[in-house]
């Protein structure tokens, strides 16, 4: 095993990316006027995102936190920087002259394509295992997390979502939704430690490793509830 955390560029590289995001949002709601309470939700995703960063820099020091760390950055901030962007702002992403990126990151194939692959690559226990045993892998996979959440949680808000009819978008995201929720119930009630490199780690809270496991299941299950919820209210409630 490597060095238990992060070196000191890792952290400062999303130090500096959360900065730099929360600038150009500022200067962006300064000019356009947007509401307080869009700049208070895009402030409150980026703390939320140092905060995560932090929890993911010691993969080894409790499968849980990491765990909640890992859903934080995936399922947590990406409704609160989605949401303190207005609708207007949302919407423009889909024109002529932005279409260079959106039409790939805003496309709600490839959202649900990226977001499933991750969610199944980064829990196969061969693949997460080479992951918690060198903390560096643990960086660049909370970048991934992020961009996938944030690109399946468009698919959910008007303005940005790429599925005209909403009960469509909304049953495509509770079904894309579905095998996370999944390693979650294995996680839950799996009687065996998955991930070998915690079988000598003894958590933080002295849990066991089937314990600390159990409890990272039951993170993960929570985290995900607010996209499937959302993608169900869509699919029921939609009047189109």
């Amino acid at each position: 095993m490597s060095g238990g955390a992060w070196h000191g560029a890792a952290w400062a590289g999303w130090v500096l990316g959360v900065s730099l995001a929360l600038s150009i949002h500022a200067w962006q709601a300064w000019r356009r006027g947007w509401s307080a309470w869009r700049m208070a939700s895009f402030g409150l995703g980026c703390a939320l995102t140092v905060s995560a960063a932090w929890g993911l820099h010691n993969p080894l020091q409790s499968m849980s936190a990491y765990a909640a760390a890992l859903m934080l950055l995936g399922q947590g901030v990406s409704p609160l920087l989605l949401l303190g962007i207005p609708y207007e702002a949302r919407r423009a992403w889909h024109e002529p002259a932005q279409r260079w990126w959106s039409q790939w990151l805003l496309d709600p194939w490839v959202a649900v394509a990226v977001f499933v692959l991750l969610t199944l690559a980064l829990n196969v226990p061969g693949v997460f295992d080479a992951a918690l045993s060198n903390a560096v892998f643990s960086a660049p996979i909370g970048v991934l997390l992020l961009l996938g959440g944030l690109m399946i949680w468009a698919q959910v808000l008007d303005g940005s979502r790429g599925v005209r009819r909403r009960w469509l978008a909304g049953l495509v995201i509770w079904l894309a939704s579905l095998p996370m929720m999944l390693v979650a119930a294995v996680w839950v009630w799996s009687p065996h430690v998955l991930y070998m490199p915690y079988l000598d780690v003894l958590c933080l809270w002295n849990l066991t490793p089937l314990q600390d496991q159990h409890y990272a299941g039951l993170a993960m299950f929570v985290a995900g509830l607010p996209l499937q919820l959302r993608a169900a209210w869509m699919l029921i409630m939609s009047e189109e």
